[in-house]
């Protein structure tokens, strides 16, 4: 099925539309409602990823849908074998959040979303230790260091679904540009390393030496 397209039940469809790392602005969501209301069943659902989806579309209406969607300046996205849209908490915001969430997520989902993977890979950016179960449940959740002030950690290799399994917690403090870099090498090495259709724990787990090289890699990075 097409990017951003995903079947439901009674040969219906629903459209996923991304904002901007779970923002929509005003206008944006006028855009939703307008369009719920035209080819949907004016309703529109929030998804656990900060995505909105359009529910209930025909399949003979999904071209012009399509092509609505693009005219109002909305996004389509967010399924595949594609890094999906990147979450954030309300850390920027919140009295809680230890730092700017909302835009190392942006950086993050601008550098990183839609790039092909042997499967999904699910990038969070959380601003609490209220969050922490959330970061676990990524494939990279990244979360304040409680050891290094300002600077961040990150978990890896975590899964939600039918088999939860909890990220692996890498101790080593860096700052958002290593954090960068640190998500560009997992990527790379997922891309290299899996195959259709593992997660990036089965790889990991799989091939235990790259726990290893994941880990010397930031040691490396967090001593420069």
């Amino acid at each position: 099925m097409t990017f951003g397209i995903i079947g439901q039940k009674n040969g219906l469809y629903a459209l996923r539309l991304l904002g901007s790392c779970g923002q929509f602005t005003a206008q944006e969501l006028l855009a939703v409602g307008t369009l719920a209301q035209q080819f949907g069943q004016g309703c529109v659902t929030a998804t656990s990823r900060g995505t909105l989806e359009l529910e209930g579309i025909k399949e003979d209406e999904l071209e012009a849908v399509r092509d609505a969607v693009r005219q109002a300046g909305l996004r389509l996205g967010g399924t595949g074998a594609t890094v999906r849209a990147v979450v954030a908490c309300k850390g920027t915001t919140c009295r809680r959040g230890m730092f700017d969430v909302h835009a190392l997520a942006c950086s993050l989902d601008k550098k990183f979303y839609g790039l092909e993977v042997p499967k999904k890979f699910k990038l969070g950016v959380f601003g609490c230790i209220n969050s922490l179960g959330k970061a676990m449940a990524q494939d990279v959740g990244i979360m304040p260091s409680f050891t290094k002030l300002g600077c961040l950690e990150l978990y890896v290799g975590g899964l939600a679904g039918s088999r939860p399994v909890h990220g692996r917690h890498i101790a080593v403090p860096l700052t958002q540009e290593q954090v960068m870099q640190t998500v560009a090498f997992i990527i790379e090495l997922y891309r290299q390393k899996g195959k259709y259709p593992q997660r990036l724990r089965a790889v990991l787990d799989g091939q235990p030496e790259l726990w290893e090289e994941i880990e010397q890699y930031v040691k490396r990075l967090a001593a420069e």
